[in-house]
């Protein structure tokens, strides 16, 4: 099991965001839905289709598209 953390770490990781409540697990992950709020994950940029490789990322770095969910305004994410 160590080994498999330590070629999943070489590998450039890729991410599944939750756009509405910003939950967010590893693309090797089978999730399909949140597990807090039910919300479909995206795991690529909805403007670009470039994959997620940041899960802190509030805009996508190849596009500079915000991420659904990922921007605050009168505390509402958009």
């Amino acid at each position: 099991m160590e080994k498999e953390y330590k070629n999943m770490a070489k590998k450039n990781l890729t991410y599944k965001l939750c756009p509405k409540c910003n939950f967010f697990c590893g693309i090797f992950e089978a999730d399909i839905y949140c597990s807090v709020c039910g919300a479909q994950l995206i795991d690529k940029c909805p403007t670009c289709s470039n994959k997620i490789t940041n899960p802190y990322a509030k805009f996508c770095k190849y596009c500079g598209m915000a991420y659904p969910g990922k921007i605050i305004t009168k505390n509402k994410f958009l």
